[in-house]
């Protein structure tokens, strides 16, 4: 099952026309872990993570969930509640574009976190400049 989630992670990123960089520092995950994550090298993926991605990709969180092996109790508490959860979800796989709003949104959080690394920088810089 972590083949098909790294396929279903890869697929909905292509989709999307992210890269991993930018996917993985807007679900707040290094780059290498998404890596390992759609090669299907991740053991036991975080549920966090699984839902960080499942809101940057666009996969619903349950379809995730069931992908990675957790166990996910039925909604409703019937088999058939649980088939029509799981038609829906398969059905969101199949990632639409994003919408200008999703794209500026993603690029927004970027550039923050981008402006947070510049005055990182700027802040360790001055640091050790006081140093010598």
């Amino acid at each position: 099952m972590l083949v098909e989630l790294g396929e279903q992670l890869r697929s909905a990123r292509t989709a999307r026309g992210l890269s991993l960089e930018v996917a993985s520092r807007a679900a707040k995950i290094s780059q290498g872990y998404l890596h390992k994550l759609e090669a299907g090298q991740v053991k036991s993926p975080s549920p966090r993570v699984l839902q960080r991605l499942s809101e940057v990709l666009g996969i619903s969180y349950r379809r995730l969930m069931k992908l990675a092996d957790y166990l996910m109790p039925d909604e409703g508490g019937s088999q058939e509640a649980g088939a029509i959860e799981e038609e829906k979800a398969m059905a969101q796989t199949n990632v639409k574009s994003p919408t200008n709003s999703e794209l500026a949104r993603l690029l927004e959080k970027v550039l923050c976190e981008l402006a947070e690394v510049r005055r990182d920088q700027k802040q360790l810089a001055q640091a050790l400049a006081r140093k010598k």
